[in-house]
């Protein structure tokens, strides 16, 4: 994992969110390969190993060998589809891509020029300067309203795409597998048979009436 991504990960218990505080074992040209990521809160401890941080806290993650073969020869059309979908058009940005959507994290962050947090990617998916490879379980493991946009597949537990909505900025987008339910907090773009696009809406502001005035 690039040091500089590991600034945007936090904790996946629940409680006000902090940094991570780190311990690293291995750094090589500023890539992390062996480390500790530590939460000054409730003292949870994540590994970052081989350059993939584990966030699953021992929970096992499904796999999909079959979907995988067929997604990992279309790379180009995965990121420019998710990039569409995420309205990825704001350069610097953070996006995260789950599952066979991550087979599409360095053509994307070249492409429309983001950073992109690739969650229980295949294991043909490497890390790059703008690419972090992270493993989760119930969670997304960034800090709220912080990414642009979150896309996941069937590979996912419906907790997950709760926790995109946390970390989703208002206006931000999640592409969600036609099996899961969009969270009502979703206002929904488009769907098919596959997938649906849902927009955050954005926080309302009531507005008072100053005190004297008619």
């Amino acid at each position: 994992m690039f040091i500089e991504m590991i600034d945007m990960l936090r904790c996946v218990n629940g409680h006000e969110d902090t940094w991570l505080v780190a311990s690293f074992s291995m750094v090589k040209n500023r890539f992390v390969e062996e480390a500790k990521l530590g939460c000054p809160v409730c003292n949870a401890t994540y590994e970052i190993h081989g350059g993939v941080a584990d966030f699953t806290l021992g929970v096992a993650l499904p796999s999909c060998e079959a979907e995988r073969a067929a997604a990992s020869h279309r790379r180009e059309e995965l990121a420019t589809r998710v990039g569409a979908y995420l309205d990825a058009t704001e350069p610097g940005a953070t996006i995260v891509l789950g599952g066979l959507w991550a087979y599409a994290a360095q053509e994307l962050s070249e492409m429309a020029d983001v950073r992109v947090l690739a969650i229980n990617s295949p294991p043909e998916v490497t890390e790059s300067e703008r690419v972090a490879l992270l493993r989760v379980a119930d969670r997304i493991p960034v800090a709220p309203n912080s990414v642009k946009g979150v896309a996941l597949d069937s590979w996912f537990r419906m907790a997950i795409a709760t926790s995109a909505i946390d970390v989703v900025k208002p206006g931000g987008r999640v592409v969600g597998p036609a099996a899961f339910t969009a969270p009502p907090e979703l206002t929904i773009l488009a769907r098919d048979e596959r997938y649906w696009v849902g927009e955050k809406m954005p926080d309302v502001i009531p507005l008072q009436r100053a005190k004297g005035t008619q």
